[in-house]
């Protein structure tokens, strides 16, 4: 477990393999060797174990000690949750995080086993330029998560809710590595290189900055979840990690992460949970009607998170199977022979 405390091993084990089952292949095994790297290095103190406090009556603060940030926010979830019954709506807040895994699994859990509408906001050094303009990284990849609790068929709630994870760059830094390693380029309008110039090197973007989607309104975004994840925690900046950073050091420095979670059954209009449940069925119902008829149309249509639920559902036909570069295989059995 390279030094990993048992239970933070078995968080950490678990989001790897939802990953990997929901073929979101950056943020898997891919991450493997880096955990491993940044936990024998010193740099994540393996030990930690995440202290929770309630600092207000909406409010849950975790400090992760230095540790990795998945088994902090597991830690908080519960007290969320207590919080968010309780008041309608309440926030949780991790620092002195280091965050390797996807976001969408904060808050997924939430939605699909509580009935929680969640968000989750997270910085990290700087790898994006400002746009219009800039040329250099200012800002991290900085994601947003959101998810949204659906009806299944009996009335309860669905294990598939309505979910989105997306970094306020154009592209997720992890996919521009795999790209990297594979040799790949990337697609124009995602990076800069060393040089300030527009790139589709996927190593040259590495070495570069990657560039925030929409232009500004990427920027703003970023902007927002700087202020939203660093700001209300007290951790580093963007620019501020990055200057900290040892040299060479590519994994990531220490975070701020805030989620926010809404329960409609005290938080909403009228009606509680199952009148929300009802008009969110109503709007996805919608669109999923309208990706019917493009796909007869020969038009691919889909909500965020169904390619990964497929993926999900694939996974479990063929169980539990998943296919792994070779090279990457081999590099995750060294490190496991090596522990």
């Amino acid at each position: 477990n390279a030094g990993l405390n048992e239970n933070a091993a078995v968080a950490v084990a678990a989001n790897i393999t939802r990953a990997e089952q929901d073929g979101c292949k950056s943020h898997g095994l891919f991450r493997l060797p880096g955990y491993c790297a940044s936990l024998r290095s010193g740099k994540v103190n393996g030990a930690a174990v995440p202290e929770v406090r309630s600092i207000a009556p909406a409010c849950v603060l975790v400090d992760a000690g230095g540790g990795l940030s998945t088994p902090a926010v597991l830690s908080g979830h519960g007290m969320l949750v207590e919080k968010a019954r309780a008041n309608g709506i309440a926030a949780l807040l991790v620092t002195r995080a280091h965050h390797f895994a996807a976001l969408w699994p904060d808050v997924e859990p939430l939605a699909a086993e509580h009935g929680l509408v969640a968000m989750a906001f997270l910085n990290s050094k700087a790898f994006v330029a400002h746009a219009p303009g800039g040329r250099k990284p200012v800002y991290g990849t900085n994601p947003m998560a959101f998810a949204c609790p659906r009806r299944s068929p009996d009335g309860g709630l669905s294990e598939r809710p309505f979910v989105f994870d997306q970094a306020s760059a154009t592209m997720a830094r992890g996919d521009m590595m795999i790209a990297a390693r594979d040799g790949h380029a990337i697609p124009a309008g995602c990076a800069l290189d060393e040089h300030g110039e527009p790139t589709t090197d996927a190593a040259a973007g590495l070495r570069g900055a990657q560039l925030p989607f929409a232009g500004h309104k990427g920027t703003a975004i970023a902007l927002m979840v700087e202020i939203l994840a660093a700001s209300l925690t007290g951790d580093a900046f963007a620019h501020e990690a990055l200057a900290s950073a040892a040299p060479g050091d590519k994994g990531p420095t220490q975070h701020g992460e805030v989620i926010l979670a809404i329960d409609p059954e005290r938080c909403s209009a009228g009606g509680g949970r199952a009148a929300f449940l009802s008009r969110v069925e109503d709007l996805l119902g919608f669109v999923e009607a309208e990706a019917t008829e493009a796909e007869e149309a020969g038009h691919s249509m889909r909500l965020p998170s169904q390619r990964r639920f497929a993926a999900r559902q694939r996974t479990a036909e063929e169980e539990g199977v998943v296919e792994v570069p070779e090279a990457l295989l081999q590099e995750c059995s060294a490190l496991a022979a090596s522990d």
